[in-house]
């Protein structure tokens, strides 16, 4: 094999290696952004249980003055009632006591209504606190690993950015530079095999010239398709 080829395809060895570990360094953000959501989103359930509480316990208190307001109003007018001597005033009275006392019915109604709530949420707060304390402690882990695999990739990346610049010793400016661009445009492999006369990137058949020019190893030669460089493994 041409000394030039296995000197490009360690190159090429350590690009790969260093473009994957530094994919897996950009994609931590992200993972780390989606397990502190999961936390996030636990204590939004929880908080969403505790104010739905706290605002029944409210309600309750206003639908209690609302009604003590009402029974002290039918006090009020069945003391009226017996104070006055006129049918039509008496009957008036009669009717706001009456009309009063629905409106206590109603509120009785909601403040069971409103109780009940209150015991089906006491289960379900202790449930969503035990569930998000759990969960919290559990993904909080996962946070940490996160963090010290993001010190280990960049530990990683450093050293291997130091192979790839030593691999590249010995490598020709324009050669190398022909390297870098079909490493881009060619999805990190610019330099593949030559297979049974068919280029092992781009999986065409290539003319018996090529062949023999790539047995030669006299020189870097390209698929005449896809633009690789090609060579015929030992």
């Amino acid at each position: 094999m041409l000394d030039l080829i296995e000197k490009l395809l360690t190159l090429q060895d350590r690009d790969q290696r260093l473009r994957a570990l530094q994919t897996e360094l950009a994609n931590l953000p992200q993972e780390r952004a989606a397990k502190e959501k999961l936390i996030a989103d636990s204590a939004a359930r929880l908080e969403k249980a505790k104010t739905r509480a706290k605002e029944i316990e409210v309600e309750k208190r206003n639908l209690e003055t609302e009604a003590q307001a009402k029974r002290d109003s039918i006090a009020r007018y069945r003391q009226q009632q017996l104070q006055t001597r006129k049918n039509e005033e008496y009957s008036a009275l009669a009717h706001e006591i009456e009309a009063a006392e629905k409106v206590i019915s109603s509120i009785e109604d909601r403040e069971l209504e409103l109780m009940d709530e209150a015991e089906r949420l006491k289960p379900e707060i202790s449930a969503a606190e035990k569930t998000h304390s759990e969960e919290k402690t559990k993904i909080e882990l996962v946070i940490k690993s996160l963090d010290e695999k993001k010190g280990n990739l960049e530990s990683r990346i450093g050293e291997v950015k130091k192979e790839r610049d030593a691999a590249t010793a010995g490598i020709d400016e324009d050669v190398l530079d022909r390297y870098q661009r079909l490493f881009k445009t060619k999805n990190g492999n610019p330099v593949v095999a030559l297979e049974h006369e068919v280029c092992m990137g781009c999986h065409m058949k290539v003319t018996t010239q090529t062949v023999v020019q790539v047995k030669a190893h006299t020189d870097v030669i390209h698929c005449p398709q896809c633009g690789r460089m090609l060579y015929i493994p030992a």
